[in-house]
């Protein structure tokens, strides 16, 4: 099966004080990631062309917690379970991105 969305998580984890602090302590990073997991498996989304990776460090610590969804190349900055529901139901259910969540990383 080909994938239509391929979502890349951060799951950085940095011991406390690093400079760069790390997505997973930042704004429940791994919260939000089992949130989508939890969405995953339960809308059975492998089925639907979705596949879900957890990453090392995405790149812009300072936007964490950070998931990228491809092919599109959308970055979110999910800040609640309520906003991976959301992502779920409207980018991977209706195809429509969620501007309101949606970021622009820059170094």
């Amino acid at each position: 099966m080909s994938h239509k969305y391929h979502v890349f998580v951060c799951g950085q984890s940095r011991p406390p004080g690093h400079p760069r602090g790390c997505c997973t302590s930042r704004g429940g990073g791994q919260p939000l990631s089992e949130r989508l997991m939890q969405k995953f498996q339960e809308g059975m989304l492998w089925e639907k062309g979705v596949s879900v990776s957890q990453a090392s460090c995405l790149g812009f610590c300072g936007y964490g917690p950070l998931m990228v969804v491809y092919p599109e190349g959308v970055w979110y900055q999910p800040k609640e379970a309520a906003d991976i529901d959301e992502i779920v139901a409207s980018h991977f259910g209706e195809g429509k991105v969620v501007e309101r969540l949606r970021v622009t990383p820059s170094k």
